[in-house]
């Protein structure tokens, strides 16, 4: 009988899927245990900046504070009138912390929070509002998310991914990266939440300085006009509600608070 060389029916040293089947495989998993462990420890971190003290809140902000660079000479004007602004707005936000007012140049109109205790303001939004109201209810969104310890929150789910990523690999600093997608679609839903919520509370604050709610959707009916361009699936991934959802919403909570609009004062001419 003449002997036929033949290959094993099953070899252990070789996979019967295809390769890159399994990469995907283990990458899909990877993602959804990175989206899973971030929701979880994001949770945990809400709860623990929710029952610290005063104290505790003071020292973690000055841990984390950002000196911001002195602004140029032809932002100063506006930055003085903005920070006037938002002093008069702290009793009714709820900070008894100093707040320092930074404008940035920029071609985009919009303001955040920084560590420590600074608003930053983008010039361009002194060009997308025509009153001190919508300017106001701005800058009151940006004190309710410091009154909502928001930026602490924010600081705490960087430190959870970083430290996610430097537990997987052994250095977080690339891995973070890469896995920031992953996270951003367990967050997005999240942080839109808390913009809904700073809105809501911005409403109060309009209402403290000024009596009345007028001026709460103009920056964000001067932005749906350019939100036309952006792909609709971008809502459903952004971190902020699309700008038809914030006005609808900012009425609806409006209605719900028994809040009225009324007259509107004009923003100064810079």
């Amino acid at each position: 009988m003449k002997y036929q060389a033949s290959l094993p029916e099953h070899n252990d040293n070789v996979t019967p899927g295809h390769p890159l089947k399994d990469f995907v495989l283990i990458l899909a998993g990877l993602s959804a245990a990175v989206v899973v462990g971030y929701l979880v420890l994001g949770w945990l971190v809400d709860v623990v900046v929710d029952r610290m003290g005063p104290e505790t809140e003071a020292q973690l902000t000055q841990m984390v504070a950002w000196t911001p660079p002195a602004s140029e000479p032809a932002m100063r004007t506006r930055e003085a009138w903005a920070q006037d602004l938002v002093d008069g707005m702290r009793q009714c936000a709820g900070v008894s912390g100093p707040v320092t007012v930074r404008v940035n140049r920029s071609d985009t109109p919009n303001a955040m929070v920084a560590p420590g205790g600074v608003v930053v303001v983008f010039s361009a939004l002194f060009d997308s509002v025509q009153s001190e109201n919508g300017m106001a209810f701005v800058l009151a969104h940006e004190l309710s998310h410091m009154a909502n310890r928001d930026h602490l929150r924010a600081v705490g789910r960087r430190v959870v991914l970083i430290t996610a990523a430097t537990v997987l690999t052994g250095d977080g600093s690339g891995t973070a990266g890469v896995l920031a997608p992953a996270q951003h679609l367990g967050e997005s839903g999240y942080s839109r939440g808390r913009e809904a919520a700073a809105d809501a509370k911005a409403l109060a604050i309009l209402q403290c300085r000024y009596g009345h709610a007028g001026g709460a959707t103009e920056l964000f009916t001067t932005l749906q006009r350019e939100e036309g361009k952006t792909p609709a699936v971008l809502h459903y991934l952004a971190s902020h509600p699309s700008m038809a959802a914030r006005i609808d919403a900012v009425q609806v909570a409006m209605r719900q608070a028994g809040l009225q609009a009324g007259p509107v004062q004009p923003l100064p001419r810079f």
